[in-house]
């Protein structure tokens, strides 16, 4: 039952308040603890003992709980000074702490020392703590044995729950040390089990089931464990998964294991258990892969990390209201996207084919590059030498083995790369070389591998002179020029400029015009011309051109990479009817696929643009159904509700309103917009009520720095301000909302144009006072006014609010009769030189003619 025993953290037991607080700062500090504010219960101590007259009892109490606040707290240095103090050092609990500070500052065998004796004492009260902390710390210093030892001193505890839990935690150690018999002979009855462990109860015996060759008995467990998640811990649940699928390979179904695995992993992308998994995904892999189309590949490379820049966002949204609704930037590269490449490199190479190879080769070469501190970056580069090796590449392969014996952390890994480097200077008909290698192997590989390399070392002194002297030359290993090179590109395709990126990857080509992989960089530069803003369509379409009459041509697993390239560049280029045909044949022929997704949402974009609403909705409705990215889904959800919004029909705007339902319900990027967008749709269809009852709460919820206050408040005061007729009182409340987002547009003068706007509209219906029904016109003027009042030059950064305001001050000045005003305000737009400067500038000229007005 391997990857069973984990370290556990070096803390097992939660706060219990000490019996003695009488003072107030001392109750609140216990209770900061039980709340789990460790820092807050620390300063709160430090207080009390600083500045407080206790007891000597509440002193030594309070320096105590000060010493378990600060270790909880990460700061075990300061715990233990604390602890070291003569007044402290004699209390029943100070060692125990003492031994926690040990343990939190990695010293875990003085920590187990300090931790023995307490866990020994019937008599303590943290025996309990003691014993499991003590055990987990002699796991992580490989003493299982000992571990075994701690935890039998609370066979006699007189606490049931103790008694089975000290068992059930012998019994995973001896499960894994592959010790079944002695585990199952001191396995509880299931009836003095207590409810809390049993799901860690059936677990173990899960494991034990299928060590005892009943792989049948052992699914069964395995498989109601993750029907059934309740009880369990996270790490518990993940290893019920491994567990199930070393029950299908038990029975001999290593695909059904495999596709227990990958669905497993594909419904929980972050599970901790992913170096066990893929061990055994790759362990499981045939040998002999036909197809790129095999289910596994086709999986692990949906799970690849993107690391090419992509396009811009796929949906633009016109209303002011609604921001973009597809953000794509690069993510930080994922433990699942590592050890995908790892795992697609090992099962392409099982293609056979030439391409195949290099590609996987190039996938853990990327390993490097993508997460060089990761542990499967040197495991990948012993993968590459080895492959190297095979395929009569001894140069190669000796450079990257001699690069791991001098960079990898790992002894084990060093020890492996120096043993295989010997390998290769001894067929070279170096024995010198080859003795050195394999005593330097010989020093850190352990058990058998020790062995060999010792072995090894004598032969090779066999054919050396026994009276020489042996000296290894410290000359860097060559590097290939088709090394640097695939280093070159991959510097390339991993720049996040999609500019620079375009220029790196166009200078590897002149420079490299034959290399294996230059396909591979056309590709890049395709990506990386329709990234660029504007794109870069003219560069796009060449390497595309080139790229059709490629020789070798693309492998059959890149075709569909091109083909969406393709559709990106006839989506750029507004070729709308080439669009919707290309989208639709990627989708028949490449169907469960990425790109089959990517040419889903392009023509569901395509159709939405075009004004074919209904297709669109269909096409983005059954996309957000089957896509398994919960930000992808909801993108083609938002737009599906889009479309059924501007359906012609009554019924086909209500349906987009349980459209609007489903996007907000996946708590995703685009919750908020879709929640503005239902809104938007209840205010046109006159259901204002229910659009302020949702924007209301939005609203009220959100702090003042939430990027979707301002559309938000926007929305609500729109609704607000529809009702003034009807509820007059109405009217205060949107101006209350305007007002306080003013605050939020100091630096953005496009949206105060707007608000002082809407502002002054308000302003105008709203009466003068209570015996009034004469609106506040001179403080609306004065907020269309604000807008106006600014330099020509610089022209204002937007036309439309500008705009509004001058001719809406203007109408008002004119209805006012105040002809000098109005005129002023006519010439002051015309003015700025905008749009509309012809028109104000005639109402000026026929203003002064009408009234006579001239200048003085």
């Amino acid at each position: 039952m391997k990857y069973l025993i984990a370290l556990t953290l070096p803390m097992f037991i939660f706060h219990s308040a000490v019996a003695e607080t009488a003072e107030d700062l001392l109750v609140s500090a216990n209770h900061a603890m039980d709340d789990g504010l460790w820092d807050v219960a620390s300063m709160k101590l430090n207080d009390l003992i600083g500045s407080s007259e206790l007891a000597p009892q509440q002193q030594v109490q309070a320096l105590i709980l000060l010493a378990e606040s600060l270790i909880r707290d990460n700061r075990p240095v300061e715990a233990s000074r604390i602890l070291e103090m003569s007044l402290v050092r004699e209390h029943p609990e100070a060692a125990f702490w003492a031994a926690q500070a040990l343990a939190s500052q990695g010293r875990f065998t003085e920590a187990v020392n300090g931790l023995l004796p307490i866990a020994g004492d019937p008599e303590h009260r943290y025996r309990k703590e003691a014993a499991f902390t003590a055990a987990s710390l002699q796991l992580s210093l490989s003493e299982s044995n000992s571990a075994l030892s701690t935890l039998k001193l609370l066979a006699e505890d007189p606490s049931l729950d103790t008694r089975v839990e000290a068992q059930l935690k012998r019994i995973e150690i001896l499960i894994d040390q592959e010790r079944y018999d002695e585990a199952r002979d001191i396995f509880p009855e299931i009836g003095d089990i207590p409810e809390k462990l049993i799901q860690f109860a059936n677990l173990l015996n899960g494991y034990l089931t299928l060590a005892e060759g009943d792989a049948d008995s052992a699914e069964i467990i395995f498989t109601n464990l993750l029907s059934n998640p309740t009880g369990q811990t996270l790490a518990n649940y993940n290893l019920a998964a491994v567990g199930k699928a070393d029950a299908l390979s038990g029975q001999g179904k290593a695909e059904s294991a495999t596709d227990s695995l990958l669905n497993f992993i594909q419904s929980n992308p972050d599970t901790t258990m992913l170096e066990p998994m893929f061990r055994r995904i790759t362990e499981w892999l045939p040998e002999k892969i036909i197809s790129t189309d095999n289910p596994i590949l086709i999986r692990l490379r949906d799970w690849l990390p993107r690391t090419s820049p992509y396009s811009n966002s796929l949906i633009n949204l016109s209303d002011p209201g609604a921001a973009a609704a597809w953000p794509e930037t690069l993510k930080p590269i994922s433990d699942l996207g590592i050890f995908s490449m790892h795992a697609y490199g090992i099962a392409l190479r099982r293609l056979g084919t030439t391409t195949a190879k290099k590609e996987a080769e190039h996938l853990m070469q990327r390993i490097q590059l993508l997460a060089p501190q990761h542990f499967l970056a040197p495991q990948a580069l012993l993968t590459l030498a080895e492959w190297k090796l095979n395929d009569g590449e001894t140069e190669d392969a000796f450079a990257i083995y001699d690069s791991l014996r001098m960079s990898a952390k790992s002894p084990l890994v060093k020890g492996e790369a120096a043993f295989q480097d010997a390998r290769i200077a001894f067929d070279s008909g170096n024995p010198e070389l080859a003795a050195e290698l394999f005593a330097e192997a010989s020093a850190t590989l352990t058990g058998k591998n020790r062995e060999m390399s010792v072995l090894n070392a004598a032969l090779s002194r066999l054919k050396m002179d026994p009276a020489g002297t042996y000296l290894i030359q410290n000359e860097e290993a060559p590097i290939s020029t088709e090394l640097t090179a695939d280093l070159a590109l991959e510097r390339a395709l991993l720049n996040s400029d999609p500019e620079a990126a375009k220029f790196a990857l166009d200078d590897f080509l002149r420079n490299n015009p034959e290399h294996p992989r230059a396909n591979e960089a056309r590709l890049a530069i395709v990506q990386a011309a329709l990234a660029v803003n504007p794109a870069d369509i003219s560069m796009a379409r060449a390497q595309l051109d080139t790229l059709r009459i490629a020789e070798p041509p693309l492998p059959p697993h890149q075709i569909p990479q091109l083909e969406i390239a393709e559709l990106h560049l006839l989506d750029h280029a507004g070729e709308s009817e080439k669009v919707v045909s290309l989208a639709k044949e990627i989708i028949k022929n490449h169907q469960g696929s990425t790109a089959a997704s990517d040419a889903a949402l392009i023509l569901g974009k395509t159709l939405f643009k075009t004004g074919s609403y209904n297709e669109a909705r269909l096409v983005l409705e059954k996309l957000a159904s089957s896509e398994i990215s919960n930000q992808r889904a909801q993108a083609a959800l938002l737009l599906a509700a889009r479309s059924a919004a501007l359906g012609a029909t009554a019924q086909s705007r209500e349906e987009a309103l349980a459209l609007f339902d489903k996007t907000i319900a996946m708590e995703g990027p685009l919750t908020s917009l879709a929640m503005l967008e239902k809104a938007r749709l209840n205010i046109d269809l006159n259901q204002l009520p229910v659009a302020i009852q949702s924007l209301s709460e939005a609203y009220s919820g959100m702090s003042e720095d939430d990027p979707s206050r301002l559309p938000t408040g926007l929305l609500l005061a729109e609704a607000i301000y529809a009702q003034g007729d009807t509820k007059p009182e109405s009217l205060n409340r949107a101006l209350k909302i305007y007002n306080e987002l003013l605050t939020l547009s100091a630096d953005n003068p496009a949206q105060y144009f707007r608000l002082q706007y809407l502002r002054g509209r308000t302003l105008e219906k709203l009466p003068e006072s209570e015996s009034s029904d004469k609106g506040r016109l001179g403080d609306a003027i004065s907020a269309y006014f604000s807008v106006l009042d600014r330099p020509t030059d610089p022209p204002p950064p937007e036309w439309e609010w500008f705009e509004r305001s001058g001719f809406r001050a203007l109408s008002l000045l004119e209805n006012a009769e105040r002809w000098r005003a109005a005129i002023a305000i006519a010439e002051k737009i015309a003015s700025f030189k905008g749009p509309r400067a012809e028109e104000a500038s005639t109402r000026a000229r026929q203003l002064r003619l009408k009234h006579m007005i001239w200048e003085d």
